[in-house]
């Protein structure tokens, strides 16, 4: 069925595989279930074995535990990372320890993904099946970029590369989900247990309550990493370019805004912030010269620019959201009449988040200064899409956001708006102020 995504292909690949673990039951298991898969793997006892075993050969990934005797698994890393003919070759961090301080450690080491214990055969095997498919995955990083994230109150500076941050971080809220639907799985097993284990059951319930309100905690912390993580790299993603820094940030209030004055429940309203904050993670593929060009961009420029999309969509497509991140970013260059990007999607296959964000990225990009052209302030963005509402921009969401700044103003540090009524805004903003040039639209 043709749902408006980019169609996808999937192969099982094999390659060589070094384990580094320090307790010969893990390790065994180990070994086990990849050379069951096929896989060629090599082991080690810790971080010193490891690099003995790398001058006989280069393996395509490497699995090392953390606590291990002489070389842990955060030295071992840092260790390799800063090697040059070694540094290409992604790492899983493989521990039971799941604190904020362990992720951020994990993130300086410079570690590319993190599997907690207990792991699942099956997420195992599809964490691994999904780097070695991808290839060499530093050839698409842009150099290492500091930036903070906040843990438990705590501010932390970490120098990382904004892909392997997304690898790493993301892989963390894999292991979260998977958790919480094995421990929903094993909730319902309960349930069906006889009557006449009733007494054992309470005592199951008993102990799994407990193990709910522990991993209710982990996922707290987890979800507190993850979401300043998620805002740390949306920042440096906009470091790139001085003239949008906080665009995102504003996009991800307004179209929340916008979503609320909907009726949109507390969950979606989450879900549509963590859109805005990540609609523009694609850009990370974009060249800075080209972000920050004072004019005119040629078609050849302009192809990179439309491709911000799609590179958002493979970065964030493959993360267990409880809301359609990936597809969201990957439509909110979309309009109603088939004239955006990249697909050129109708009105009726543009999902509402898309068009909440399309309206809430038009409005803060025109009211905000661009390197090739002033501000052009509040009221020429309203005309622009109150002048092009159900034309390209949802009618609800038009309204909404007239609404919204009605009540609310815009900008909560600037000066409050006055939004005259729609009978007195013009039917179309003039082009020349919406483009700057064919090749550039009104929300870069």
């Amino acid at each position: 069925m043709d749902n408006g995504l980019p169609q996808e292909r999937t192969a099982k690949g094999q390659g060589k595989i070094l384990i580094l673990e320090d307790s010969k039951l893990q390790a065994q298991r180990l070994v086990g279930i990849l050379k069951e898969a096929g896989y060629s793997v090599i082991a080690a006892g810790d971080g010193v074995e490891g690099f003995h075993a790398l001058t006989g050969s280069i393996p395509d990934l490497i699995i090392s535990d953390i606590d291990m005797p002489r070389l842990d698994g955060y030295g071992f890393c840092n260790a390799l990372k800063k090697d040059r003919e070694l540094s290409h070759i992604p790492v899983i961090l493989l521990t039971s320890m799941s604190e904020p301080k362990h992720i951020v450690e994990g993130l300086r080491a410079g570690a590319d993904y993190y599997l907690t214990k207990p792991y699942s055969k099956s997420l195992l095997l599809a964490m691994v099946g999904s780097i070695l498919a991808d290839g060499d995955s530093s050839k698409a990083r842009n150099g290492a970029q500091t930036f903070e994230v906040r843990a438990r109150g705590k501010r932390e500076s970490i120098s990382a590369d904004p892909q392997q941050v997304a690898n790493f971080l993301f892989s963390t809220f894999d292991n979260l989900v998977f958790h919480n639907q094995e421990l929903s799985q094993t909730r319902q097993e309960l349930k069906l247990t006889n009557d006449t284990l009733e007494e054992r059951i309470r005592e199951k319930t008993l102990s799994l309550e407990q193990e709910v309100a522990e991993r209710k905690k982990a996922h707290e912390a987890l979800k507190q990493t993850l979401n300043g993580t998620v805002v740390a790299l949306a920042r440096s993603v906009e470091m790139r370019d001085p003239y949008t820094a906080g665009h995102q940030m504003r996009v991800s209030e307004l179209a929340t805004r916008i979503a609320r004055e909907l009726g949109f429940s507390e969950d979606r309203l989450e879900g549509i912030r963590v859109m805005g904050l990540l609609h523009d993670i694609g850009k990370i593929i974009v060249p800075a010269e080209i972000l920050t060009k004072p004019s005119g961009l040629t078609d050849y420029e302009f192809l990179f620019i439309k491709a911000h999309c799609k590179a958002g969509y493979d970065i964030l497509k493959e993360i267990q959201f409880p809301w359609p991140v990936a597809t969201a970013v990957f439509q909110h260059h979309e309009r109603l009449n088939g004239s955006g990007y990249p697909l050129g999607l109708p009105g009726d296959r543009i999902m509402m988040e898309a068009k909440i964000l399309a309206v809430a990225d038009v409005t803060e990009s025109m009211s905000s200064h661009r390197p090739y052209r002033p501000a052009l302030g509040v009221d020429a963005a309203l005309a622009e899409i109150i002048g092009n509402r159900g034309i390209l921009y949802a009618t609800e969401a038009a309204d909404a956001l007239v609404k919204v700044i009605k009540a609310e103003g815009w900008r909560e540090s600037g000066p409050r708006t006055e939004v005259p009524d729609q009978a007195e805004l013009p039917r179309r903003v003039p082009t020349s102020l919406v483009r700057e040039t064919p090749r550039r639209s009104s929300a870069p």
